[in-house]
């Protein structure tokens, strides 16, 4: 039997994503690729995800979206950061545009990803501060306790072993320090009328597919106090009624119009296997706790 990373519960077999099968924890509802990808698997998707389009790399198809984002994100950063001349480390900074767009607003912003593409990126083409490498190793860049805000921007459901990282930032931020973590919500009620399942199972590039009180409880277990959660982020109003239209619209509609031709034996497949595009982002601010 399959144990939650998270939780420790028992987990089944969910969804089928090309070789890789993502299981889902009974307890806790979060979904998580199991056996885990090798690590030096995933250092060579990375080098590679980052590249342009006509190199092999795959950010090109999101970078315009994320980059959207930014602004509000960097509008979160300013109201939950208790300091008015913040220190951020963003954490998985691919390629440097959100360290860019808080460095422009006036925030001390530098970042850190595995891949060694992205940051050459960063560095040498936006001119902000970024590090290649795993936050969990850098031992002796003087970070312990140096942050005031640290983001996790659509990263979390990326890394083998989320705990270590959530405790490292633990460490890296200072008293009351905050945390600002988003990433694809798993566990959401309409989803079970779906034939299939949302686009946040993609792996190797997720690794993860958070419920809230997965993620939650792995924030609480790195030390994390909560301080505000939004179960459907999105950078307008307008947007987040019609993400949330659209989502109920394409559950209900493929509960009624497609589960009645599949039969039972047809619809588990489907569910296994079949990918839809929609998916909610859910956003969370937690706050160092006092020990």
């Amino acid at each position: 039997m399959m144990k939650c990373y998270v939780c420790s519960g028992d987990c089944e077999r969910e969804v089928i994503h090309g070789p890789y099968t993502y299981w889902r924890c009974s307890d806790c509802f979060t979904s998580q690729v199991l056996p885990q990808v090798p690590e030096d698997e995933l250092q060579q998707y990375y080098d590679s995800f980052h590249l342009n389009e006509s190199a092999g790399g795959l950010y090109d198809e999101v970078e315009d979206r994320m980059k959207a984002d930014f602004p509000a994100k960097v509008d979160m950063v300013c109201r939950y950061s208790l300091s008015k001349s913040p220190r951020l480390l963003d954490v998985g900074c691919g390629k440097g545009f959100f360290v860019k767009a808080a460095s422009i607003r006036g925030i001390s912003a530098e970042g850190i990803d595995v891949s060694h593409s992205g940051i050459e990126y960063a560095v040498q083409t936006l001119g902000v501060k970024a590090t290649a490498g795993l936050l969990e190793q850098q031992n002796s860049n003087g970070w312990h306790e140096a942050f005031d805000v640290v983001t996790l921007w659509a990263t979390i459901e990326h890394l083998i072993d989320p705990l270590s990282v959530l405790q490292a930032i633990h460490k890296n931020l200072k008293p009351k320090g905050v945390i600002l973590c988003d990433t694809g919500l798993g566990h959401v009620f309409w989803e079970k009328f779906l034939p299939g399942h949302s686009q946040w199972y993609d792996a190797p590039q997720h690794m993860f597919v958070f419920s809230e009180r997965g993620l939650v409880s792995l924030l609480e277990k790195a030390g994390f106090r909560i301080v505000h959660i939004d179960r459907n982020f999105e950078r307008s109003l307008l947007r987040r009624y019609v993400r949330w239209i659209r989502h109920v619209a394409l559950c209900m509609a493929g509960y009624f119009f497609i589960t009645p031709l599949l039969g039972k034996r047809g619809l588990r497949k489907m569910k296994q296997e079949s990918k839809w595009p929609l998916g909610r982002l859910i956003t969370v601010v937690a706050q160092k706790a006092e020990p």
